[in-house]
């Protein structure tokens, strides 16, 4: 009988020490920057409180909680610190929009009902930001100039990624692409001469590395024999993108080049063997869309 004690008593001991240890547990500390000229942090959530330090705009920093007064809880110097909350930007005041085709749309997920809505790289990155998907399937940077005030500027975002490509340059029968390179490279550099001067930080992406052979069931082959296939010839779009991601000084995520990397080549073989384009050819696999979303996420981050 006392043995039954004696575990009963261990299991009551084993189960506070757990619902303790549950309930010490401090919540995932949320990413934030400071947004004022200098921020002065306090040992105590109260403006009479001892300055212990201060921190300049932009710093980043991890914001540990809310305190009631409209204080942050954060580290400075290895302890716990208080700053105003309203001198702060988090991640989930952040907006940003996620402007291109149905690579970032992901119109594609309704012919695969595998793919979870949650799978999709702007979904993803709707967890942690203010997300608005401004993609469209089929679209060019021609539609998408003219929906840029409504879709992208109308929003206004802190942050806007831009993808597009692989439609514009769509060789028709008459053997001609839907958007000339020119008339490419002026749209998109309006969107981030537009973007830059209203401060708005501007991502530019390249377009997914396409399986020709899946994509020459939809288009005629021969049309891009002339400029060595037709993944060749959507890459002399991104050739532009990389251009002006240059010039302009803004952030390039090469989805090209790095999908490329995973699948060890930028063959039909290796591509398709990468499980990163899905049998349209041209369209992101959720394990393509999870690539994206780890790109864009890694630069974001306050």
């Amino acid at each position: 009988m006392k043995k039954y004690h004696i575990l009963a008593a261990l299991l009551v001991c084993f189960t506070f020490a757990a619902a303790f240890s549950h309930t010490a547990k401090a919540a995932d500390p949320t990413p934030a920057k400071v947004i004022v000229p200098s921020l002065t942090v306090r040992d105590n959530a109260s403006p009479n409180a001892n300055v212990i330090g201060s921190l300049k705009k932009y710093t980043t920093l991890s914001v540990y909680g809310q305190v009631p007064g409209g204080w942050s809880e954060i580290r400075f110097q290895n302890r716990r610190a208080y700053v105003p909350t309203g001198h702060l930007k988090t991640a989930r005041d952040t907006v940003v929009v996620t402007f291109g085709d149905s690579n970032t749309e992901g119109t594609n997920w309704l012919e695969n009902p595998t793919y979870a809505e949650s799978d999709k790289w702007a979904a993803k990155l709707g967890q942690t930001y203010q997300v608005i998907n401004a993609g469209i399937g089929g679209d060019t940077t021609v539609k998408g100039y003219n929906r840029f005030e409504r879709d992208v500027l109308a929003k206004n975002p802190d942050i806007v990624t831009i993808m597009f490509g692989t439609n514009d340059a769509v060789i028709s029968t008459e053997a001609r692409a839907r958007v000339s390179k020119k008339e490419f490279e002026e749209n998109i550099r309006y969107f981030v001469d537009t973007l830059k001067a209203r401060k708005i930080r501007v991502i530019l992406m390249t377009t997914p590395p396409m399986i020709q052979g899946l994509f020459y069931e939809r288009y005629n082959e021969n049309l891009y024999r002339p400029y060595n296939g037709a993944r060749q010839w959507n890459d002399s779009y991104n050739a532009i993108i990389r251009k002006i991601a240059r010039e302009k000084q803004v952030t390039l995520i090469d989805n090209y080049r790095n999908m490329t990397l995973v699948a060890g080549g930028v063959t039909d073989a290796r591509l398709m063997l990468s499980g990163l384009i899905d049998f349209s050819g041209t369209h992101l696999t959720p394990r393509g869309a999870e690539m994206i979303y780890h790109s864009v996420n890694r630069v974001i981050r306050p």
